[in-house]
C-alpha cells in the first residue's frame, strides 16, 4: 500500500537566499546567478516563456558539483527587464549574450526544461559550434512550422499571476516493522508566471522556427530525461528518432519535469553525462 505525502515548497519568501542577482547591463538587463567554481559551464535555461527560474531551485543547484552554472530569467521574466520584443529569435541573441559574457571563447553545456528545452534546441541549431551537450528535460512537441511570423501590434504585458507546479516522487521509509517501503510523494511549487507578452508573442513566433526534420543537423550529444506521466505529450520517440545518439532516461515516478521527482539521481546523471563530453 503507497501512502501520499504533500509538500508545499513557497519560493516567494525565500529567494532572497538563493544568491544575490548580477546583472547583464545592455537591453534588455538580464538577471543571472553563479554557482560553483569549475572550468566546464552550465548555463539552466527555465521554462515558460514567463516564468522566472526560481522553480528550478534548490533541486538543481547540485549540478554545481560537476559544473559551473548559471541560471538567468528570460527577458520580461523575473529580475529581468521588461522588452519591447519577446519572440523566440529575440531569446536565442539574449542566451548568446549570456553565453559571450560569462564564457567567452568557451563551449558550454545547455540544461533545458519545458520551453526550455525548445530554446535549448533552437540555440544549439543556430549556433551548433558553441555547445558541448544538451540536457534536455520537460520536452514538448515541436512547434516549428518554418512560417514567417509577423506581429499583430502590440501584445500587452499582464500582471503576474501564481500557480501550483505539480510532481510526485519516490521516498524510502522505513514501517513499524523495520521493513523498508517505496512511498509516494506529491510535491508542489508556488510559481509565479508573467502572462501577457513574454509567453503570448514568444509561443506565437514558434511557427517561424525551423521544421522539425532539419534539427537532425544537431551533432552535439544530448540526454533526455522524462516520466511515465509525461510519455503522451513530451515528444520523446520524434527526439530520439531525429538525434539517434542521444540517451534517454525514464525516472519511473514522474511526470513532465523528472529532475523534481529526484534531484539526487537526476543531478548525477547529469555530472556522468558533463564527465564524459567535457
Amino acid at each position: 500500500m503507497k501512502f501520499k505525502y504533500t509538500l508545499l515548497l513557497v519560493f516567494a519568501s525565500c529567494s532572497c537566499c538563493l544568491s544575490q542577482a548580477s546583472f547583464l547591463k545592455s537591453h534588455p538587463q538580464l538577471a543571472y546567478w553563479k554557482l560553483g567554481n569549475h572550468s566546464d559551464v552550465l548555463i539552466v535555461l527555465h521554462g515558460g516563456p514567463g516564468v522566472d527560474h526560481q522553480y528550478l531551485r534548490p533541486e538543481l543547484d547540485g549540478l554545481d558539483k560537476f559544473a559551473t552554472v548559471i541560471y538567468y530569467d528570460q527577458r520580461g521574466c523575473g529580475k529581468s527587464e521588461r522588452a519591447d520584443s519577446y519572440t523566440w529569435q529575440d531569446h536565442v541573441e539574449d542566451l548568446r549574450r549570456i553565453i559571450h559574457t560569462l564564457s567567452p571563447k568557451k563551449k558550454i553545456f545547455l540544461a533545458g526544461s519545458s520551453w526550455g528545452s525548445l530554446l535549448a534546441i533552437l540555440y544549439s541549431y543556430t549556433y551548433p559550434d558553441a555547445v558541448k551537450g544538451l540536457i534536455l528535460s520537460g520536452t514538448v512537441r515541436w512547434p516549428g512550422q518554418g512560417i514567417p511570423f509577423t506581429r499583430q501590434g502590440e501584445v500587452k504585458y499582464k500582471i503576474p499571476r501564481t500557480q501550483l507546479m505539480h510532481e510526485k516522487s519516490l521516498v524510502k521509509n522505513s514501517g513499524a516493522d523495520g521493513a523498508t517501503r517505496m512511498d509516494t510523494i506529491s510535491i508542489s511549487k508556488l510559481v509565479e508566471v508573467q502572462s501577457g507578452a513574454p509567453n503570448t508573442e514568444t509561443m506565437m513566433s514558434l511557427i517561424s522556427a525551423p521544421i522539425s526534420d532539419s534539427l537532425s543537423r544537431i551533432r552535439m550529444p544530448i540526454i533526455l530525461f522524462n516520466g511515465p506521466m509525461s510519455r503522451k505529450f513530451d515528444w520523446v520517440d520524434h527526439y530520439l528518432a531525429l538525434f539517434p545518439a542521444a540517451e534517454l532516461h525514464t525516472f519511473e515516478v514522474a511526470g513532465h519535469d523528472p529532475w523534481f521527482s529526484d534531484p539526487k539521481r537526476f543531478a548525477q546523471t547529469c555530472g556522468d553525462f558533463i564527465f564524459k563530453h567535457r
